[in-house]
């Protein structure tokens, strides 16, 4: 029933995995890594990837009944018994569904630990009247954005990373050439980053304000001016967002992001 997904599978770009395309938007970069778990079905209707460490992201079929998708979950389920996962990202229904069968006869409780919201954007909506510049980040703001992002986990995971993990984070993300900075007076107060480019869209991440800059229009302009930049490349802009988070959501609604779907995000204890 399962088989594994190659390189650049076609499934990713069938046209039934397309309509979901958006919402399911992170197993591109996952399946694209080479230490990736990476499954299919035979019948090309179920993809399961997982980047080590991290949630496996599980896609299902919209057009399958509810009857065969309950028996997916249960043969995939029984298929990777063997694995140790963190939890289960996927639809909130195949989520708490696939969670159930996972942890049957498992000294393990799924909990529910955030709900993402996909948010796609085909046309910016630049915020006016807002004070400052973008700049590409560059070696010199390391520390800064290192320091930004291990607030950030603090923040929204409650986790705060290792000063050498978030550093070489930071080193390496600058590195990509798509962090960038909102600039006043020559003082960063915002940043945002271009994470991946697929061959319809561009992710973003990495959206941060510290506290004190907050409430100024920083996070609209510097997202906006990224989105332009990938709609100038050809590419969708899209991201994800704490659903729960109604500050993060009405920036990006505001600046012409509109909602695709939701992502729930489970973890096993």
């Amino acid at each position: 029933m399962f088989v594994k997904l190659a390189d650049r599978d076609p499934v990713l770009n069938g046209k039934v995995f397309l309509k979901d395309e958006i919402r399911y938007n992170l197993l591109h970069l996952i399946c694209g890594s080479p230490e990736a778990l990476r499954i299919k079905s035979k019948s090309e209707d179920l993809i399961f990837a997982q980047t080590p460490g991290f949630n496996p992201w599980l896609w299902l079929s919209p057009e399958l009944t509810e009857e065969r998708k309950d028996e997916m979950l249960r043969n995939l389920a029984e298929h990777v018994r063997s694995q140790v996962f963190p939890g289960i990202s996927s639809d909130p229904g195949t989520a708490e569904s696939f969670a159930r069968y996972y942890t049957e006869g498992r000294r393990l409780k799924a909990q529910p630990y955030m709900i993402l919201e996909a948010y796609i954007c085909p046309e910016v909506r630049p915020p006016a009247d807002v004070n400052g510049y973008i700049e590409r980040a560059n070696a010199r703001h390391t520390e800064m954005v290192a320091a930004n992002m291990s607030a950030f986990s603090k923040e929204v995971f409650g986790v705060t990373p290792m000063p050498d993990d978030v550093y070489r984070a930071a080193t390496a993300a600058i590195g990509t050439g798509g962090l960038y900075l909102w600039n006043v007076d020559g003082i960063p107060v915002s940043m945002a980053r271009i994470a991946h480019r697929t061959a319809r869209h561009a992710r973003i991440n990495d959206v941060y304000t510290p506290p004190g800059e907050r409430k100024s229009g920083y996070a609209s302009a510097i997202v906006a001016a990224i989105s332009s930049y990938c709609i100038r490349d050809g590419l969708t802009p899209l991201l994800y967002a704490d659903a729960k988070n109604p500050d993060s959501n009405k920036v990006y609604q505001s600046i012409g992001f509109a909602g695709a779907g939701r992502i729930a995000d489970i973890r096993f204890r």
